[in-house]
């Protein structure tokens, strides 16, 4: 087994990797009171997990929500709050959030803001949760079908990845964790490129290293970049048009996974990068190559792309009514602040529609 990565900042400690948990025990054992926060998959598959290796947390509370982004919503975070006022939390307690990226949002979101803050702690299960979603003190839920149009900065006291979970997963929830791998590799990572490069996530076995790379390339930036004002944007490539393209689905009641949209988000994002700083069409071709590998292209027509750009003026990267993108330079290099014309984003969503016919001929 390899060991975990223990890190311990100003504001959160990190145990991320093989025996995460069992290195965690102590530190949880020092909290007087522990609520747990799970949906119908977590309490099933991932709460037994947990309770084996800290049995410490049996006796534990539980509130219980129901899975999906659907329900990442201000009436989830109402019953949160009611569900703790009806355990007579206070600021005192820990609020422990043992899910995916959307219950570690929604959970921090209820816990920043019960009695002005209370204490969270993040116990990722997915590898999406992992790698990205748990990490960074972004709190939220989503506003009239808006991703993440209501939220906080605000860290957890701690976060725990520990691999074990994901022996729990269904395969999209492994695809869609492995969406945010790529993006990491392609914004910062060209040694993480050069290991995922020709490769589909459903062969790689030893998920560890991956794992502890990603989720520190995170750290790394959030620690020098805690309120997205510079290098911390970076992290956007692939989810102004992917978030776009989530909501859009969302509308129409054919919901996907985060990773399904920023997978389409990041070919998009790569074409425009290709065309405003003039990245090589190699490295444009092999982007899209490992992508197409990986996912199912989405089944959007020409018709709907009006729809999926007006959903990004919503976004939250908008600065004086101008869409702001991350961007590659080069695999392994990022740009953000980078303003886009609304033809040359559109002009994107039709080479990622002439490309997937192309792969269906």
């Amino acid at each position: 087994m390899n060991s975990p990565f223990i890190l311990d900042t100003d504001t959160v400690w990190y145990a991320i990797g093989d025996g995460s948990l069992e290195k965690s025990r102590n530190r949880l054992a020092d909290f007087h009171r522990v609520i747990i926060l799970v949906d119908e998959n977590t309490e099933k598959f991932c709460l037994p997990v947990l309770l084996t290796q800290v049995p410490e947390l049996a006796s534990c509370n539980l509130i219980r929500v129901t899975s999906g982004e659907k329900n990442k919503n201000i009436a989830q975070s109402s019953y949160i709050w009611n569900e703790l006022t009806r355990l007579n939390a206070s600021r005192d307690t820990l609020l422990v959030n043992l899910g995916g990226g959307v219950l570690t949002d929604s959970g921090g979101f209820a816990a920043a803001t019960f009695k002005r803050g209370m204490r969270f702690l993040n116990i990722p299960t997915t590898l999406l949760g992992m790698v990205d979603a748990a990490i960074g003190g972004k709190t939220g839920v989503d506003f009239h079908d808006f991703k993440n149009q209501v939220g906080l900065f605000v860290n957890p006291v701690g976060m725990i990845a520990e691999p074990l979970f994901l022996k729990t997963l269904e395969e999209k929830q492994w695809q869609s964790g492995f969406a945010e791998v790529i993006k990491y590799a392609l914004i910062m990572d060209r040694e993480l490129w050069s290991k995922l490069e020709g490769n589909r996530y459903a062969e790689i076995v030893d998920w560890n290293p991956i794992i502890v790379k990603s989720a520190r390339n995170k750290i790394d930036i959030v620690r020098f970049d805690a309120m997205e004002k510079g290098v911390r944007k970076n992290l956007n490539f692939g989810h102004t048009i992917g978030h776009a393209l989530e909501s859009y689905y969302l509308k129409s009641f054919n919901e996907i996974t985060h990773g399904m949209a920023i997978a389409a988000g990041m070919i998009c994002e790569a074409w425009i990068s290709s065309k405003v700083f003039e990245m090589e069409c190699t490295q444009l071709d092999e982007i899209v190559q490992l992508i197409d590998a990986n996912f199912e292209r989405l089944d959007f027509e020409r018709s709907n792309i009006p729809a999926i750009i007006a959903l990004m003026q919503q976004d939250k990267k908008m600065r004086a009514n101008k869409l702001l993108f991350s961007l590659l330079r080069k695999i392994g290099k990022a740009s953000h602040d980078i303003e886009v014309d609304e033809k040359l984003i559109e002009e994107s969503l039709y080479f990622y529609i002439d490309r997937k016919k192309c792969n269906q001929i």
